[in-house]
């Protein structure tokens, strides 16, 4: 059976997600990438999930508790309602992409940072390496806003994070950091190639 999260490891995880989500949602809209809508399109299932776990917490934290305390977990519940509708809300707005974004739209927003997600190769420069040793920020310009190794999300990665082949990173960082970023995450394959040319 699935452990059940406390209400206080659910909220987290929701606050952590939404955070994302809204980070990822305008910047599909910025920079037209359908890959990025795909993203928030599975934060958005997880979140549903958690809503669901939260109220599941919440009965289980409820035994017990006297009449004056319940309505302090029914306060609880109410975020998780508002969480689901911030990600209702971004998810109706990443649909933009799907249909095309309208030129107006890239001309009100700055786009003084952007995010990309890029997916750790075996074999890349970065791969097994902790961030402290592989240094992107100091490298690209890019910093790691969140890594998904499979279902699991790291949200603070840390120094001692190491990269694993198959991790998705979402990097956050100026536009014009990504053929740095780009560059320097190729595999050894791809650089013998390019070097052949």
């Amino acid at each position: 059976m699935k452990r059940i999260r406390s209400l206080k490891e659910t909220l987290i995880r929701m606050r952590d997600l939404s955070d994302l989500m809204v980070e990822l949602g305008y910047s599909a809209i910025l920079q037209d990438d359908i890959e990025l809508t795909r993203e928030v399109n599975k934060i958005k299932r997880e979140i549903r999930e958690l809503t669901y776990e939260m109220r599941v917490s919440a009965i289980y934290a409820a035994k017990g508790l006297s009449k004056d305390e319940i309505p302090q977990v029914a306060s609880l519940l109410q975020i998780g309602v508002a969480v689901k509708e911030i990600s209702d809300g971004i998810d109706d707005m990443v649909e933009i992409v799907a249909r095309g974004v309208h030129p107006v739209v890239k001309a009100v927003y700055r786009r003084d940072t952007i995010m990309k997600r890029m997916i750790i190769e075996k074999g890349c420069r970065i791969e097994g390496k902790s961030l402290e040793k592989a240094k992107i920020p100091e490298e690209t310009g890019f910093m790691i806003r969140a890594i998904r190794r499979g279902d699991d999300w790291i949200f603070e990665p840390g120094a001692k994070t190491v990269l694993k082949p198959g991790d998705i990173i979402f990097l956050k960082g100026k536009d014009v950091a990504i053929r740095k970023m780009t560059e320097y995450a190729k595999t050894k394959k791809e650089k013998t190639a390019k070097d052949n040319k």
